[in-house]
This record gives structure tokens, C-alpha cells and sequence, in this order.
């Protein structure tokens, strides 16, 4: 069986070359988002699958409120790209929104999560119309790593998978 880690929430993090995260507290505030910092996002990501293969994802600050991200995922070989996409982080004052774009999926539009909590280095995202994931949560663990947890449901059973995303820059 490939661990193929799901295309959604790994776009969040992590390109991979085949040869600061904040350490404060954010709170969030239902009506104003402000106050959160994001600067923890920027960068370059890498989770290794031994078997499989390798998800690389970059964020780039685009300005004060936007984020853009590019993720792929590998095969060991480095031959063949399994998936790729564009994400982006639109933070508002009323609202922080993260979108996902799959190359070549069949519902050709972007995959919305909101922020439902900023504080404490865990960030947790949303979107109540997925079966799986429909809550990501981002815990940021010192300056190089992300623990990553998903949860839905897969075939009406409830699922979660965690795994941790290490900073390369």
C-alpha cells in the first residue's frame, strides 16, 4: 500500500530537490483576525515517506494580508510527480481563509478552509462541507517543525492522520 499524505491538507505546508515560525501566542478574535501573524508560514517544507516519497510545499509573503504556496508530491525516484498544486492564504480582518488548487482534479474550482482558532501556536481550519478533512489543525513546534492533524470521515468512518512537516530553509 503508497502512502500518498492527503493532497488537501499537505498543501498547507511544503519543492523538493532530488539531488521562522512564530513561537508566540496568537489569539483569535471571532470578529477581528488582525492580530494573528502568519510569518510562520513562509518558507520551504519537506515531509519523507521512506517508501513512497516526498511532499515538498513553499509559501511566499505576497503582501501584509496574502500568502501563496506551491506543493508537489514526488516519487522516491524523483521520476514522477504524483500531484502538484497552488494554495493561498487570504487573511482579512473579519476572516482568514486558505484556498487549495489540484492540478488536474475533476472539480476544477479551489477548496476553501476558514480559520476557526489561532492561539497558542495551533492553528485550526475548517470546511464542514468535506468528508475528509474537513478540520485541519497546524501546531507549529518551535522554528522547524509542523504537526499536522486531519479529521473527517472516510466511507462514513471516522479518520485522522497526523504527520510532522520539517522546515528546509
Amino acid at each position: 500500500m503508497r502512502f500518498i499524505p492527503n493532497i488537501i491538507s499537505l498543501g498547507f505546508l511544503f519543492l523538493i530537490s532530488c539531488s521562522g515560525a512564530g513561537t508566540g501566542s496568537d489569539n483569535l478574535n471571532t470578529t477581528d483576525t488582525t492580530a494573528i501573524s502568519f510569518k510562520w508560514i513562509e518558507g520551504k517544507y519537506i515531509v519523507v515517506h521512506d517508501l513512497s516519497g516526498f511532499y515538498y510545499e513553499e509559501w511566499i509573503k505576497v503582501d501584509n494580508n496574502n500568502y501563496e504556496g506551491t506543493g508537489f508530491f514526488l516519487t522516491r525516484d524523483c521520476i514522477d510527480t504524483i500531484l502538484s498544486m497552488k494554495m493561498r492564504l487570504m487573511h482579512e480582518k473579519d476572516k482568514t481563509t486558505l484556498f487549495y488548487d489540484v492540478k488536474d482534479s475533476t472539480k476544477n474550482k479551489e477548496t476553501e478552509f476558514t480559520l476557526t482558532k489561532g492561539e497558542n501556536n495551533i492553528y485550526v481550519f475548517e470546511n464542514p462541507f468535506r468528508d475528509f478533512p474537513s478540520i485541519m489543525q497546524y501546531k507549529i513546534i518551535g522554528d522547524s517543525v509542523i504537526e499536522v492533524t486531519e479529521r473527517g470521515f472516510a466511507q462514513n468512518k471516522e479518520k485522522v492522520v497526523e504527520y510532522r512537516a520539517t522546515k528546509i530553509n
